[in-house]
């Protein structure tokens, strides 16, 4: 992301700060932390009854796929891969065809802890068109754009849309710099050029809002329900090592606490933590720890939540808000996020941060302050109780050219004499860049729909991934091109 490359060559911080944020990028982020040590999402507020923490007796020794990760992405990719059950490999009848192996509670990442925000600006299209050209920036922005109406589909033909509080709503853009204004005016002027000439205007289009945690466990409890002996989840199952054996039919050993899991094929959908598992993504997929808040709207705010969202664009950085519809006891609710820009050095301090278990004091002291100051304190009122009902922080993968890397692990393509594409692979599903609403669902299909074509009993049309951007695949060139340096200097990036 551009503003990260800025930070990292920023004369105004300490070189010793942004060598060491360094440092944080391509550490091993490790595993996440025990979800009683963590910050406590508002989203979390009612556990899924079945699905929370949820383990087989015993670990099953055996799988055609593994996903490990339960947000989103993974969801996504189950969904896929359950739907096409019958073409999977299966290694016999009492082996399931997915497993699910999450580190902590399901969909306690960073999906639980977003801000139920279905946006996309399209303020990056004029950058897109300079890197990659029109047809590839055309490419991106549908992409995006189609998760709204994907998200909004999924949530109905599931039974979802009234528990998850899935709506559309109008986002309006505000900013508050004359400069970044201009910016983005260019920018928009641009896509409208190409296909909206009678758009609204700058500051308005169309974005969604829903309760993120409750879309993740509605689907996984409906496809665990249709696949009951096909689809495992295995919660508090961390993988701590992924080994490879090219002689045998199950190439990867995961290795966790609770025993040794072997199976055909590999997906990681761990996000900021992916480089744990797989260190070549290191300084390519990073850790960016970010902040939200739940807050209770003033006496004089107008509920607008099924009606407008919100993005507060500031001199340095920006703010993201949602309202709760007005029902049940989060009625009305406020859900603010953001404040990194306000952090310390201009958030720096969260860059390469792979914890989710304390605040940012400038964030929280930003957020907490932020409504009344934006709305005006004549239009927002008292606050009845606490103005602040719950904060927290979640860790986002930031991407290093700023696109996500989906598809199949390089080093997982060079196969041992006897062995073919057939015999299985790992695969990579992340680096959203805090922009998951819009890029995680689709590129999950997308990975899950390669993954069947690889398969000797799956045969899709040449044009199966018509749709999917190829800016987005995860390629050796890509890698070698897109990786940050390892020393700041006044250029801290290769891009």
């Amino acid at each position: 992301m551009a503003f990260v490359q800025a930070l990292l060559a920023d004369p105004g911080i300490p070189i010793k700060d942004r060598q060491d944020a360094l440092h944080r990028v391509f550490a091993d982020p490790g595993i996440p932390g025990p979800l009683r040590e963590s910050t406590s999402s508002f989203w979390f507020k009612d556990p899924h009854p079945q699905l929370a923490n949820m383990q087989s007796p015993e670990l099953p020794q055996e799988a055609d796929v593994v996903i490990i990760g339960s947000g989103i992405t993974g969801a996504s990719i189950a969904r896929t891969l359950l739907d096409s059950s019958d073409q999977l490999g299966h290694i016999g009848k009492k082996t399931p065809a997915v497993v699910m192996l999450e580190a902590r509670d399901t969909c306690t990442g960073a999906t639980g802890r977003n801000g139920g925000h279905i946006l996309e600006t399209v303020e990056e299209f004029a950058d897109w068109e300079a890197l990659y050209g029109l047809e590839a920036a055309k490419a991106l922005t549908r992409f995006r754009l189609a998760h709204l109406a994907e998200i909004l589909k999924v949530a109905d033909q599931y039974g979802l849309t009234k528990e998850t509080q899935a709506r559309k709503v109008e986002f309006l853009s505000v900013h508050f710099d004359e400069e970044r204004w201009r910016q983005a005016a260019q920018c928009i002027q641009r896509f409208k050029e190409w296909c909206l000439p009678h758009a609204i205007g700058v500051v308005a289009g169309p974005a969604g809002a829903l309760w993120p945690y409750k879309l993740v466990t509605g689907v996984l409890e409906k496809l665990r329900q249709k696949n009951p002996g096909n689809f495992l989840i295995e919660t508090n199952t961390p993988v701590t090592q992924v080994s490879t054996d090219d002689t045998s039919s199950l190439r990867y050993a995961m290795q966790t606490p609770r025993g040794i899991l072997r199976a055909r094929h590999v997906i990681h959908c761990t996000n900021a933590h992916v480089g744990h598992l797989v260190p070549e993504l290191r300084g390519h997929v990073y850790p960016v720890r970010g902040q939200m808040s739940a807050q209770n709207p003033g006496s004089k705010f107008i509920c607008q939540a099924t009606e407008h969202s919100w993005l507060f664009n500031y001199e340095r950085g920006f703010d993201y808000l949602t309202q709760l519809p007005p029902a049940g006891e989060s009625s009305g609710m406020m859900m603010l996020g953001g404040g990194f820009a306000q952090g310390r050095n201009n958030g720096l301090a969260d860059l390469g941060i792979p914890t989710d278990s304390e605040l940012s004091l400038s964030c929280d002291i930003h957020l907490s302050g932020a409504l009344s100051a934006v709305f005006g304190r004549e239009n927002w009122g008292h606050v009845a109780g606490p103005s602040v009902e719950q904060m927290w922080t979640g860790n986002m993968g930031f991407s290093s050219d700023g696109l996500p890397w989906v598809g199949q692990l390089p080093s997982s393509v060079n196969y041992a004499a006897g062995t073919t594409k057939q015999d299985g692979a790992q695969w990579v599903c992340c680096g959203f860049s805090g922009e998951g609403m819009v890029q995680a669902w689709l590129s999950g299909t997308a990975v899950a729909k390669m993954l069947l074509s690889s398969d000797r009993k799956h045969h899709l049309r040449p044009d199966y991934l018509s749709w999917f951007p190829e800016q987005m695949l995860l390629t050796e060139e890509r890698l070698e091109k897109a990786g940050l340096t390892r020393v700041v200097s006044d250029r801290a990036s290769n891009l």
